[in-house]
Order: C-alpha cells, then structure tokens, then sequence
C-alpha cells in the first residue's frame, strides 16, 4: 500500500511540474536592482515598509540612495472612497474603495528602467451605521489587504526589467 502512495505522489508531482506550476518565490530580477533605494513622495509609510519587505525577500538589497543600483520611486499613492449606493434616509450605505499607485524605476544617472507603472485597486465595502468602530476597522484592513495586493504586483512588474 506504501508503493502505491508513494507512486501516486510522484505522479501527480510529475503532473504538477509539467502543467509549468511552481510554488510562489524568490522571482528572477536584473541585477540592476541588486541595490535599491525606495524614494517615496507621498506614500503612507506602510506601502514603503511592505515594499521593503516584499523585496528583501526577493534578495534585493534596500540601501541608501548613494549606494543605489536602482532608484524605485513610489510617485503616488492615492486612496479614494466613492459612494455606490444610498440608504432609505439618503446615507451612503455602500462604498468602493480605490487605492492608486504611480511608480517608475530609474538608474542613478536618471535613465529609465521601468516607465511609469499605474496600479489600480478596488473593493467595495458596506458601511454599517449601527457599528460605526467595527466599519471604520473593516475599511482600514481593505485598504491594508489593498496595499499589500499592489506589492505584490509592483514586485512582479519589477522582474520584468
């Protein structure tokens, strides 16, 4: 019975490996980004430390601007709150959540390594009048969820250099 397992495992290893699946990782990126410095300009100090983060895991090196390789610039971060629909009484009952992010990466010398890359994501979200602490927690971990969703595709638009 353990032969039997044992073969059925590696079959579907086998199967799983030629579909071309692999498990979420270190990705390949240039080594022009071995070094780099995050400039942001009007970003939230969590965007910057879960980029930090998301990188570092990649073995890139997060270093000071002097030492950079690579400059990747965070131009923008925007969160917006647009009312989807209106309550009996005429309050905002449901909202969508959008979080906007510019970024670009550069060389020291100012050459461009990536052009602009805009992220845009959205979500929608109930409010709840009647548990007005319990919404505005809700609310905040989407756009946290939101921001970590956005590293993760900033990180996969910088393999693309």
């Amino acid at each position: 019975m353990s032969t039997l397992k044992f073969v059925l495992l590696f079959l579907i290893i086998l199967l799983a490996q030629a579909c071309g699946f692999h498990l979420a990782g270190e990705g390949e990126f240039s080594d022009e980004l071995s070094n780099t410095h995050i400039q942001a300009f009007s970003s939230s100090r969590d965007l910057i430390r879960l980029v930090e983060k998301n990188l570092r895991s990649n073995q890139i090196n997060i270093v000071n601007e002097d030492d950079a390789t690579a400059l990747l610039r965070i131009l923008n971060e925007e969160t917006e709150r647009v009312v989807l629909t209106l309550d009996s009484d005429g309050k905002a009952r449901e909202f969508e959540l959008l979080l906007k992010i510019n970024f670009d990466v550069i060389r020291p010398d100012n050459s461009i390594l990536l052009n602009k890359q805009n992220i845009e994501l959205k979500r929608d979200f109930v409010f709840d009048k009647n548990d007005l602490l319990g919404t505005n927690e809700e609310e905040q971990e989407l756009y946290n969820e939101m921001r970590n969703d956005a590293t993760k595709l900033m990180v996969y638009r910088l393999q693309t250099i």
